[in-house]
């Protein structure tokens, strides 16, 4: 909005509200001149509504204050969001659920704001409020009431597909540090209920009220952060040992902190959104308040899935592709919010940028979640999960998560603009980096008072192609709907070995996308709790790093730094690593770490143990990736990268096609499974789900194996092929009761061809099986052999009945195997009718008479009863046609006719 318009919306008669027990506040819509040279001693700003107005507070008058250009009375709208006061702006008489922020929920304050509709809902200080807006500015004037926002439904993010564990260096972190998996940690997962999938069998408790319906997209969610690979090689998450809960997002406010702890519950994961919110609200506060009361919580947020949009509100309203996260909880400071990059690397169009509402820096990461950022989020919270199982291995407890952000932003990869910028923030993560900062001890903790300075000199090796350091702090939650969210104001710098003092690198905040998009420069940062410097090749020698409390409301805060010295000229194969397998004639990433200077480098593959290498291609360096099909083979492979000379060879790993497992039959007695055999293969394993964890069964040199029933733990398998010293990819995981294949038989289908009547048996196997016999029902329980067939290695057999009868015919297969066993499949039928040919049933009859025509035509069907009366007349035009019989019982008489003529007749029993 123009600051005429907004000038316009706040407009009204001056309301003194009482802030305190003292003072008589009048509240202002003012311009200044300097915003930052604003006395707070004797204004309150109270909310940011454009880069030129504050709403501000104050008891004194303004008049004197020759660093307001203009100042005029407001009305109470400033307690409300600007979403809110854009419905009330155009849609005046619409009723609208509201949530309103309350100084308490005492019976009177609910006694009075019942008077201006009818309460829907109440949690701690927030009560929603169904009424109508036009009411919304005498409401707002009441001294009860904080804060006003529409009441918002959560929904989740795009679904992401083909994450992928390499680029974020986080599938090596099973091959660097194995026993860092999840175990001994537990994550929330804060949306609907995902469901009992195979990835996660056994691994989930209640703690929080859990949503009433489950969905996909929680259950994606839940596997990226810690599938275990049961159900197949892609359904491998970041901690396949972590232990899940879950919360409903229906409510926006954080859960219980006694349950947290309770739990002892460290991270709690965020993949939804509610819509661009641009303001510090409720939510905000809340998340928080929370992690200043048990810091040992990490928040972790999607950024939003809607990048391209423009924010309709707030400072930055009107500039497209800024600015645009989806919810008022992603503005809070002591949470990570992620945004997402494609496979490689770039950031992704759809992904919601920053800034904050106030200018700062949001996301703070950027990780793999092509077209959103959900399956982002969800990689970055298992990515946590690793490091505090670390932190806790070392310490016995949780970490702080300012210490875990620190530690995030100082190993992430910077990738988009130069340095920090507000779309990818201070990079993409690099979980391996994190982790090896964790378990190095690459971290300090400390705290400063306002004023104060702490000091800490770390040595730096020549060498180095980069050095970094980042500092983050859990800083108390500012005022709901306040101009800058920062209370607390920390400052980091740097002093080289020469002297030269380095500030941490900040970004312009004005409103115009021009200045959004420059590049940081170096300067004190007074918006964000996180800061960071980098310095290009430094030298060798002893770095101060200082942090100062510039401003710090009361006491002391608490904050922790992270450091890195990256070393020059080092280059690291990160995927495929010694535990990974890659897909022959798939595309597959190949990944690294390097920090060469150098452009290119020589890659090249070997089949042999590096007998004999085959060259793949000049590769630029830079990429940290090759996209390679592997050839079709199954077999061990190994990389080398050759840089000027320098070689770097990965570990083995394997290359192969997962095999298909089918079923044979599932009989009582036992279950047949098969699958093609792979050229090279030394044999088979077999695998079966027990103990919630797919385990080895057997193996077998043959491409089919019987179980039998007592043997089953489950009736869930998987199969992979052996080759000389190494396993290819295992097959999916299959329930061997739910592939339509039941004792041989998957399928009897009886079909009218011209004249006859072809019957079509699909089976699942042949092993064992002599004979199959075609019987048709005869009565009862009687019925007729039709013919036998001779069973061979056909898995589709076919029998046809020259001489059906008319009407309706059922047939079986009964299927007879070498020692004697017989199988019988159920009942199929079909309807044989010619022209003019009708089958009339039951009959006799209850209630409903069904009729079967060989043809379609304009039939009529007539009933007459013992006296010759009519009592039903239907047409008949399809091939099967019912009536009701609402008729008394007895003895009727039915004629069929076409066209004045009888065609059929007979009698019909009524019972």
């Amino acid at each position: 909005m123009s600051d005429k318009a907004i000038a316009g919306l706040y407009k009204g008669a001056p309301v003194a509200g009482l802030l305190n027990t003292n003072n008589n506040i009048n509240y202002y819509l003012v311009k200044f001149k300097d915003p930052a040279k604003a006395d707070i001693k004797k204004l309150r700003l109270v909310k940011r509504v454009s880069y030129n107005f504050y709403v501000v507070a104050s008891a004194a008058d303004l008049s004197g204050d020759k660093n307001i250009q203009e100042a005029t009375h407001v009305s109470s709208l400033w307690k409300a969001t600007d979403n809110l006061l854009l419905l009330l702006q155009k849609h005046p008489s619409r009723n609208q659920s509201v949530d309103l922020s309350v100084t308490s929920c005492n019976d009177s304050v609910l006694t009075a704001i019942k008077k201006y509709g009818e309460i829907t809902a109440q949690t701690a200080n927030i009560v929603t409020l169904n009424i109508t807006l036009q009411q919304l500015p005498d409401l707002l004037q009441q001294p009860y009431v904080v804060f006003a926002n529409v009441t918002r439904k959560a929904h989740a993010e795009l679904v992401i597909n083909d994450i992928d564990l390499g680029i974020n260096q986080v599938s090596a972190i099973a091959d660097n540090y194995p026993a860092i998996n999840g175990s001994g940690i537990n994550i929330g997962i804060k949306e609907q209920r995902y469901d009992n999938d195979l990835d996660l069998l056994g691994r989930s408790f209640n703690s929080f009220k859990a949503a009433d319906v489950t969905s996909g997209h929680a259950t994606i969610m839940a596997t990226l952060i810690g599938g275990n690979g049961n159900s197949y090689i892609l359904g491998l998450g970041a901690a396949p040992k972590v232990r899940f809960t879950s919360s409903d997002f229906a409510r926006l406010l954080p859960d219980s902190t006694a349950i947290f702890k309770a739990f002892d519950i460290g991270v709690q994961n965020h993949s939804y959104g509610t819509g661009i919110e641009n303001y510090y609200g409720a939510e905000a506060v809340a998340y928080d308040q929370q992690v200043m009361e048990n810091d040992s919580i990490t928040h972790v947020f999607s950024s939003g899935n809607i990048g391209t949009s423009a924010s309709a509100t707030g400072v930055y309203n009107g500039i497209t592709g800024v600015a645009n996260l989806s919810g008022t909880f992603k503005q809070a400071k002591n949470v990570l919010v992620v945004g997402g990059t494609d496979r490689t690397g770039a950031p992704e169009d759809l992904s919601s940028a920053g800034p904050a509402y106030d200018g700062r820096i949001k996301p703070e990461l950027v990780a793999n979640g092509e077209d959103g950022t959900s399956g982002a989020a969800a990689l970055v919270s298992g990515t946590v999960v690793l490091l505090q199982q670390a932190y806790k291995m070392q310490t016995g407890q949780l970490p702080s998560a300012a210490l875990i952000k620190s530690v995030l932003i100082n190993s992430a990869d910077d990738i988009g603009l130069p340095g920090v910028d507000h779309k990818t923030g201070y990079g993409q993560l690099n979980a391996l980096e994190a982790l090896r900062t964790i378990n190095e001890g690459r971290f300090k903790k400390g705290s400063v008072s306002s004023g104060q300075q702490t000091d800490y000199i770390i040595n730096v090796p020549a060498g180095n192609s980069e050095f970094k350091v980042s500092l983050a702090w859990n800083d108390p939650p500012a005022l709901l709907n306040a101009p800058t969210a920062l209370v607390n104001d920390l400052d980091l710098s740097i002093t080289t070995p020469n002297g030269q003092t380095l500030l941490p690198w900040t970004l312009s905040s004005y409103p115009s996308l021009d200045s959004l998009l420059k590049l940081a420069v170096r300067k004190r940062d007074t918006l964000n709790n996180t800061e960071q410097v980098t310095l290009q090749n430094p030298a060798a020698g002893n770095y101060i790093i200082h942090i100062k409390g510039a401003k710090v409301a009361s006491g002391s805060q608490a904050f922790y730094i992270a450091h890195q010295a990256v070393t020059a000229n080092r280059f690291e194969w990160t995927y495929p690593a010694g535990r990974d397998q890659l897909f022959a004639t798939a595309e597959n990433y190949l990944r690294w770490q390097s920090s060469f200077s150098t452009a290119s480098g020589q890659l090249s593959v070997s089949y042999d143990h590096g007998a004999t290498w085959n060259a793949i291609g000049n590769i630029t360096l830079k990429d940290k990736y090759y996209d390679w099909t592997a050839p079709d083979a199954f077999t061990t492979g190994m990389l080398k990268m050759d840089i000027n000379g320098q070689v770097f060879t990965s570990k083995e790993f394997v290359i192969s096609k997962p095999l298909n497992l089918e079923v044979g039959y599932n009989c009582t007695d036992g279950t047949l499974l098969h699958w093609k055999a792979q050229l090279g293969s030394k044999g088979y394993v077999i695998y079966t789900i027990k103990d919630n964890l797919l385990q080895q069964f057997t193996t077998v040199m043959d491409t089919a194996i019987i179980i039998p029933a007592q043997q089953q733990a489950t009736s869930y398998f998987a199969v992979s092929a052996q080759g000389d010293g190494f396993e290819g990819i295992k097959s999916l995981t299959i329930d061997a009761t739910a592939q339509g294949v039941g004792c041989y038989i998957k399928t009897l289908l009886a079909n009218v061809i011209n004249n006859t009547i072809a019957l079509n048996l699909q089976i699942g196997s042949v092993v064992n099986l002599k004979s199959i016999t075609w019987e048709k029902q005869t009565g009862t329980n009687t019925y007729a052999t039709l013919g036998t067939t001779t069973v061979n290695s056909a898995l589709a057999y076919q029998f046809i009945d020259v001489n059906p009868k008319k009407g309706i015919q059922y047939y079986r297969a009964k299927l007879i195997t070498e020692d004697g066993k017989i199988t019988y499949s159920d009942l199929a039928d079909a309807t044989f009718l010619q022209n003019s040919q009708f089958t009339i049933y039951p009959n006799p009859v209850s209630t409903q008479v069904n009729i079967l025509s060989g043809d379609i035509n304009d039939y009529e069907f007539k009933l007459y009863d013992a006296g010759g009366r009519l009592s039903l007349d239907k047409a008949i035009n399809e091939l099967q046609n019912t009536f009701q019989l609402n008729l008394n019982p007895g003895v009727y008489v039915y004629v069929i006719m076409l066209k004045g003529k009888i065609v059929y007749q007979g009698k019909l029993i009524k019972i």
